[in-house]
């Protein structure tokens, strides 16, 4: 009997009467062995041997080495699932952009890419750093709770803190202060006099000494300056990994002939493999680490800066061992057999890799793993919240792990429910979730103990037992949504080939979509499998066939430095990232400074019904042009999915041409 053909307590009244009262003992009182079941139900222990022999049979109930027998509940069927359609903008993570956050990003760009090339000597403190901060503090401000409102502030200040850094080192928290109060007082940023002002503060107090209790008044809401403050001061310190230490070697070289005395700086920098914040609901900051450090820089910083919050939140080092490569046997499994867990993710590149990571961990903590897999639709969310969950049996489970729902905010009050449901027959839940559309729900989620994992995009793993693989595996993962917060020095071409060979084997099998979640499972263990068996070789080599996917009969036309197909560019519609992305690679490179190519931007558009898509880039790697996010004219349209450097929409016709027009434009204008 398959996992998804499980039965549930609905289907009990069918047993054979013996058979029920085994079920029944189980499933309210947990595991037992065969003489204590004879004691519970006053039968005779052969006829409880006979009885147990039967449900194993039927798959109904397990045995454990021990002669423990374990009720077997799920779901009663396989679930009809909906067609697959991978998303146009493949699995570029969700993130939110307003207006304001637009006119804020655009305006400090082209500062932070100066003060990056004037602090040439220094740690990233450009646009990548920006963008990573804003990230961390918009999810601490998720996590504590902050009004739209503080959190449009907290944002701009995150964006802004470090453009003082252009004209002075030592002072740039008051030139960063001075500059968006001058900026907004000339009509450049989108800001009140009031909200520059407080814009500024945080800009100001993002270093040095200041007042965490500090509360204003704007538009008769109170906000509180002091705690987002402090969120700033520790965000800012969270960006402290091996990507602000992206230079070559042999710019490395010129950084130890004339800067020796900052090379402890540097290689605290580089002993740091990521950070990712765990809540349960206690708030803690993970932070990996190349082994068993001492005296490490930068962790002492961010201690600092945290010691000087009145944030109760702790600080844990994990050391991240080399682990064997082989198989799921590197990891140590407990001795101590659990109820099972039940893993649900989407069929598509990131969440298969971080499934995979989690099964991993998962196992080593003692569980068998079972797997609810479904299509990455725009209606999964809602289908597996509003119908398959409810209807999933949480007695038979210890944890449930959900891994990249599809934002929906129709279905919050059925994930709260339902996650209620499922802690109330003792299951712990663990919700890992990239897209920032989902973050509004972080303070109810927390307020019912449910375990939250965020940070950048390769950390939504369950587990903290980290080996190098896992670290390597998330890199893919991100190079699949093509994160542009990530840095791209070092990518060796088994990166490349691995990235490419793993997403033509997703997209292989999802021209063979399945009908049901049996189905998609049994399309998602292989490459699950793969994956925890670090068997980057197999990737490697189906990476050769990946062109098939990503070529082209269609013909774009150039208009400024935009490449434009009027029309669907392939018949894989999951592909069309990637037709875009080559494209801009095949026009090349500007000889300046940096990665700049001559026609950084590429889009398509077709008709879908009444409607017309449209699937707009920026080259991820593209260190000079504004990112495209930040072009869309969202006053004259919906606004998109996507990320920093992709956004995909749905048009109704009789905006279309307005909309598509106008991004046009303002690519060829920038």
């Amino acid at each position: 009997m398959s996992t998804e053909d499980e039965f549930s307590l609905f289907d009990i009244v069918d047993l054979p009467d013996g058979e029920r009262e085994i079920v029944l003992h189980l499933a309210r009182n947990g595991p037992a062995d065969g003489p204590t079941l004879a004691q519970a139900t006053s039968l005779d222990l052969p006829v409880i041997q006979s009885a147990l022999a039967k449900l194993v049979e039927q798959g109904r109930v397990r045995l454990s080495a021990s002669g423990q027998a374990e009720v077997v509940l799920g779901r009663r069927r396989s679930r009809t699932t909906l067609p697959v359609q991978l998303w146009h903008a493949l699995s570029a993570t969700d993130r939110l952009y307003s207006q304001r956050d637009i006119a804020t990003l655009r305006t400090a760009v082209p500062i932070l890419q100066f003060a990056r090339a004037r602090l040439v000597q220094f740690a990233d403190h450009g646009p990548g750093h920006a963008l990573r901060v804003k990230s961390f503090a918009s999810q601490l401000g998720y996590i504590m709770g902050l009004s739209p409102t503080e959190q449009q502030l907290l944002r701009a200040g995150a964006l802004f803190h470090d453009v003082g850094n252009a004209v002075d080192r030592a002072r740039h928290n008051v030139i960063s202060q001075e500059t968006v109060e001058r900026l907004a007082k000339d009509g450049e940023l989108p800001f009140s006099p009031k909200e520059a002002e407080l814009i500024g503060i945080l800009c100001l107090w993002h270093r040095r000494e200041y007042d965490p209790s500090r509360v204003d008044e704007l538009g008769g809401e109170t906000i509180r300056t002091g705690l987002m403050a402090s969120i700033l001061r520790v965000a800012d310190a969270m960006d402290i990994d091996h990507r602000r230490s992206d230079y070559t070697e042999r710019f490395a070289h010129v950084l130890r002939m004339f800067y020796a005395h900052s090379l402890p700086y540097w290689t605290s920098l580089e002993e740091i493999l990521g950070l990712r914040i765990r809540c349960t609901p206690e708030v803690q900051v993970q932070v990996f680490t190349l082994g068993q450090l001492k005296d490490n820089i930068q962790i002492a910083m961010l201690r600092g800066d945290l010691d000087s919050t009145p944030l109760d939140w702790t600080i844990k080092e994990i050391a991240v061992s080399e682990g064997l490569g082989d198989d799921v046997s590197r990891l140590t499994r407990s001795r101590k057999q659990k109820r099972p867990a039940l893993l649900v993710f989407p069929f598509e590149p990131h969440s298969l890799i971080m499934g995979a990571l989690s099964r991993a961990h998962l196992t080593a903590d003692g569980h068998d793993v079972e797997l609810l897999c479904y299509p990455d639709t725009a209606g999964g969310s809602s289908w597996l919240w509003g119908q398959v969950m409810p209807e999933t049996g949480a007695q038979a489970y210890d944890r449930l792990v959900v891994i990249g729902d599809r934002p929906d905010p129709r279905i919050t009050r059925q994930l709260l429910a339902t996650t209620g449901r499922w802690q109330a027959t003792g299951a712990r839940v663990s919700l890992l979730n990239r897209h920032e559309a989902n973050w509004s729900r972080l303070p109810a989620l927390l307020q019912v103990g449910v375990e939250l994992i965020l940070g950048g995009d390769w950390a939504y793993f369950w587990g903290d037992a980290i080996q190098r693989t896992d670290l390597a595996w998330g890199r893919i993962a991100a190079l699949c949504t093509r994160d542009p917060t990530q840095s791209t020095v070092g990518l060796t071409d088994e990166e490349r080939a691995v990235t490419q060979g793993l997403l033509k084997v997703v997209y292989d099998a999802s021209s063979r979509p399945a009908s049901d979640t049996e189905g998609w499972a049994a399309l998602a263990r292989p490459i699950l499998d793969r994956i925890q068996a670090d068997d980057r070789a197999y990737f490697s080599d189906q990476a050769g066939d990946f062109d098939s996917y990503a070529q082209t009969s269609e013909r774009a036309h150039v208009e400024g430095r935009v490449l434009w197909y009027d029309q669907a560019p392939s018949p894989f519609p999951y592909a069309y990232h990637w037709i875009l992305e080559k494209a801009i690679e095949y026009h090349g490179r500007s000889p300046e400074r940096g990665i700049h190519f001559n026609v950084p931007y590429a889009m398509a558009t077709w008709r879908d019904g009444d409607d017309v898509e449209l699937l707009a880039i920026s080259h991820w790697r593209e260190e000079e042009a504004i990112p495209i996010r930040l072009l869309y004219p969202s006053d004259l349209g919906p606004s998109p999915v996507g990320n920093e450097s992709t956004i995909q929409v749905r048009l109704p016709a009789d905006q279309s041409e307005i909309v598509i027009r106008a991004l046009v434009d303002a690519c060829r204008e920038v």
